[in-house]
C-alpha cells in the first residue's frame, strides 16, 4: 500500500513540475484592423495590441491619409493609402481606403423598423459601412451609424419616442457593404403605430425632406451618391385596421409616387411584416397584408421584395404581445435584407 502512495505522489509532483515548466506562448502583436473604410475629414485610431513597447507610425500616401503618433488615422482625399506600424524591427500593415461614393438609404415603416429590440445586443458595425443622417440633432453632417437607430428624430411626421431602443438597420448595413463596398448613409423616417393611410396623406412629405437634405449633405462634402433606395417594413396596423388587400396596395403605390417625383429615390425594397400567432381571426389579416405585398412586388416595378424572413421566425423571436420583434430576430431580418439589396445594388 505505502509503495502505491509513494508512486502517486511521485506521478503527482513530476506532473506538477513538468506542467509549472511549460513556457506560457505571449500573444503576438497585430493591429486593431487590416483594412479600413472612411469618408474623407474622419478620423480612427489605429492599436497596435499586445505590445508595451514604442511604435512608429507612418503613411505611404499622406494626400490620402494621414497617420499621427497616436494611430489616429484621418482621411484626407479618395484613394487607397498604407498606414504602417513599425515595433522594433517588425512592421505591420493597415490598407486605407478614402471612399468618394455613398449610397443613400432611407428606412421608413413602423415599429419593426422603428427597432424595439435592444442596443446592446445589436450587431457590431462594420468600420466604415455606415452613417447615420440625424436629421433633427445634427443636421449639417453624418455620425458613424450606432444603435439605438433613429434615437431622438421625432418630428411632426416619425414619432418613436422610448420605442427606438435597436434596429435591423445595422445588420442590414454591415451585409450591403460587405456585397458593394460602398459606404451606407442611413436616414431615419420611421414612426410606430403608423398605417399606410398616414404614409400616403402626410407622412411621405418626411421622407422627402430628410432624404434630400441628407443627399445635399453628402453633395456638400463632395461625394458622390451613387444608389438612392427606400427600405419599407409596415403593415401591422394595417392588418389590425381589417384593411383590405387592395386598399393596401394602392396606399403604398400613392406614398412612393410622391416620394419618387421628389426625390431621386431608384427602387421601394420591401421587408415583409412577420406572422401573428396570438388569434386566429388576426392571423388571417395579417396574411392577407403579406399576400398584398408579394403581389406588389411582383405587378410593380417600383417595389422589390428583399425577404420574408420575419415570416419564418418562431414564436421565440417576439416580445409578450406576438408583434414586436427582439433584437436576435431584428438581427436576422436585418442580415437577409441588406445581403438581397447589395445584390439588388450590385446588378443596378
Amino acid at each position: 500500500m505505502k509503495k502505491h502512495v509513494k508512486l502517486l505522489l511521485f506521478i503527482f509532483s513530476f506532473t506538477l513540475f513538468f506542467f509549472q515548466t511549460i513556457p506560457v506562448l505571449a500573444a503576438s502583436p497585430k493591429l486593431t484592423c487590416k483594412e479600413l473604410s472612411l469618408l474623407p475629414g474622419e478620423t480612427f485610431t489605429l492599436r497596435v495590441q499586445n505590445t508595451s513597447k514604442t511604435v512608429k507610425w507612418t503613411s505611404g500616401k499622406k494626400k490620402v491619409a494621414t497617420v499621427n503618433a497616436y494611430g489616429e488615422v484621418t482621411a484626407v482625399a479618395p484613394g487607397k493609402a498604407t498606414i504602417t506600424a513599425k515595433v522594433g524591427k517588425k512592421k505591420y500593415k493597415c490598407v486605407v481606403t478614402v471612399q468618394d461614393t455613398v449610397d443613400v438609404i432611407v428606412f421608413a415603416g413602423q415599429s419593426n423598423m422603428t427597432g424595439v429590440g435592444d442596443a446592446s445586443q445589436a450587431l457590431k458595425l462594420t468600420p466604415g459601412a455606415g452613417y447615420a443622417y440625424n436629421y433633427i440633432t445634427n443636421r449639417e453632417n453624418f455620425s458613424v451609424l450606432k444603435e439605438p437607430f433613429g434615437y431622438k428624430q421625432d418630428d411632426g411626421y416619425f414619432m418613436n419616442a422610448d420605442y427606438c431602443r435597436g434596429s435591423m438597420v445595422t445588420a442590414f448595413v454591415n451585409k450591403y457593404y460587405e456585397q458593394t463596398k460602398t459606404p451606407v448613409i442611413a436616414v431615419p423616417a420611421s414612426c410606430v403605430g403608423s398605417g399606410s393611410v398616414s404614409w400616403k396623406e402626410f407622412r411621405y412629405k418626411g421622407v422627402i425632406e430628410r432624404l434630400n437634405a441628407a443627399i445635399e449633405v453628402a453633395e456638400a462634402k463632395n461625394l458622390n451618391v451613387g444608389h438612392v433606395y427606400m427600405v419599407w417594413m409596415q403593415g401591422e396596423n394595417d392588418a389590425f385596421a381589417d384593411m383590405k388587400a387592395s386598399t393596401h396596395k394602392k396606399n403604398l403605390t400613392k406614398m412612393y409616387s410622391k416620394i419618387k417625383k421628389k426625390t431621386p429615390v431608384e427602387q421601394c425594397m420591401v421587408i415583409s411584416i412577420a406572422n401573428y400567432t396570438r388569434g386566429k381571426s388576426m392571423a388571417k389579416k395579417f396574411k392577407r397584408i403579406q399576400k398584398a405585398q408579394k403581389d406588389l412586388c411582383k405587378s410593380n416595378k417600383n417595389f422589390t421584395m428583399l425577404t420574408t424572413k420575419a415570416t419564418q421566425l418562431s414564436d421565440s423571436y417576439f416580445q409578450e404581445d406576438g408583434i414586436h420583434i427582439i433584437q436576435k430576430g431584428l438581427n436576422t431580418i436585418g442580415r437577409y435584407a441588406g445581403k438581397a439589396a447589395g445584390k439588388y445594388a450590385n446588378s443596378h
